[in-house]
């Protein structure tokens, strides 16, 4: 079995844990074959056209509408959501892959936003649909059975953390009561296999385990077999991190604001954007978020799409930065590559409505900015990439790849987790589970 994972937009994103708040809640991803409303080619003369078989001038036949129908239209919307973006991809799109009128898909979906749910449910229920076969503590059945269906449907990734917040509030909410269900499925069996593993950890293993299926969103290499996803996410159901504290979600916020204007309208905008999507916020709602009104906000930004802009810039050069100074005291690849996973944990813990702008919001970026942003994506995790191979030779590059983007992921996704990001003592355990997932001895802790 051959399966292409993941899509074009390898990101820094992930996954499997954010939602639309911030607070907990990846077969192929092609359309298969291409349904046609007519029995064949059709002439200009609204005959059948001619071929082997077929009568010169004989009258259209009507061909019987494929059973099958409404799953094909989800497969389409399902590989142009996730590879172009909600906004971006058309109902008229969506009837053209299938090879239908636009009539004939409103037949079974009244709008776009229904076709959304059922394409994110239907990639939901498919990739979670791994974690209920085995028994009370199979863990090698149960990762071989998630990495199956993960693969099967890699684009739930991408689908759950940039396309679900289009979703009305209700069905937002009905899909992560899903998500939250399995997740105490995973949790349930990890407790099995494993009673003296505290509630913290519990949680942490579950919802890293998921972060490894949210990851394949974001691959764009092949794997023959799932047998190194399975791998991953056993590596992260059977690992021990370091003790947690309990979660501080009364912890009060800080109470210093920036002087400058200018970083307190950037500061508002990427909380607002990350928390209720770009395209539901004004400039009106970050001028009021900082007590600036009316024309005051052009002094500092020329338009929305400058504020959006200047973040991800700001967050893109915070992590160039960090690489930087990592390669500048590292004394060896190893080193230099623990030392990254640390610095790029620090940084997703402090700035994680930063990183869920990056990975959410860079669609709506004007095109040069958009383009600027995958590249830098591919750059900055070519980098990862380089100092992997360093430290093991034998790797593949489809390997590596798919190590660096699940550590990536798992991250994100914990650092957008309140319940989890609280907790003293995530970042040391986050640390040794990115370690741990790129084949590295954790010792000594970077400082």
């Amino acid at each position: 079995m051959r399966v292409e994972v993941g899509t074009e937009a390898a990101g820094v994103g992930g996954g499997a844990a954010a939602v639309r708040t911030g607070v907990t809640g990846g077969g192929a991803g092609g359309p298969g074959p291409v349904a046609s409303d007519g029995a064949g080619p059709v002439a200009a003369s609204g005959t059948a056209a001619t071929g082997p078989g077929v009568e010169p001038g004989a009258p259209l036949v009507r061909a019987t509408r494929p059973r099958n129908r409404r799953e094909l239209i989800i497969a389409a919307a399902r590989e142009l959501f996730s590879r172009d973006g909600y906004a971006n991809a058309a109902m008229s799109d969506i009837a053209a892959a299938v090879g239908i009128g636009p009539s004939a898909l409103y037949r079974h979906f009244g709008g776009k936003q229904q076709l959304l749910h059922a394409v994110v449910a239907e990639a939901l229920d498919s990739c979670l649909a791994g974690l209920y076969p085995a028994g009370p503590g199979e863990i090698d059945v149960l990762v071989r059975d998630f990495a199956e269906s993960a693969l099967a449907r890699r684009e739930l990734g991408v689908l759950w953390q940039r396309e679900a917040r289009h979703l009305p509030a209700e069905e937002y909410a009905e899909l992560t009561r899903r998500l939250h269900a399995a997740r105490r499925t995973l949790a349930g069996q990890l407790t099995a296999a494993r009673p003296g593993l505290d509630p913290g950890h519990t949680e942490l293993l579950s919802w890293g385990t998921l972060g490894v299926a949210a990851s394949l969103a974001y691959q764009h290499v092949e794997l023959a077999e799932p047998d190194l996803v399975a791998g991953l996410m056993h590596r992260v159901a059977t690992s021990t991190p370091p003790g947690l504290g309990e979660p501080r979600l009364d912890a009060p916020r800080g109470v210093l604001r920036h002087r400058s204007r200018r970083e307190a309208l950037l500061a508002a905008a990427t909380e607002l954007f990350a928390e209720r999507g770009y395209a539901s916020v004004s400039l009106e709602d970050t001028g009021a978020a900082v007590g600036i009104a009316g024309q005051s906000i052009y002094h500092h930004f020329a338009s929305k799409h400058d504020l959006l802009a200047t973040a991800v810039h700001r967050g893109v050069e915070r992590l160039w930065v960090d690489l930087a100074e990592v390669l500048a005291s590292a004394r060896d690849h190893a080193g230099a590559l623990r030392r990254l996973v640390w610095r790029y944990t620090r940084n997703a813990l402090v700035s994680r409505h930063l990183v869920t702008v990056i990975a959410t919001e860079a669609e709506h970026l004007q095109e040069a900015d958009r383009l600027r942003a995958r590249q830098f994506q591919r750059d900055y995790i070519a980098e990862w990439l380089h100092l992997l191979g360093a430290v093991h030779p034998a790797m593949t590059p489809a390997e590596a790849r798919v190590r660096v983007q699940s550590v990536l992921t798992v991250v994100n996704d914990v650092a957008r987790t309140p319940r989890l990001a609280t907790r003293p003592g995530i970042d040391r355990a986050l640390h040794q589970l990115g370690c741990e997932l790129l084949e590295l001895d954790t010792e000594p802790l970077p400082g």
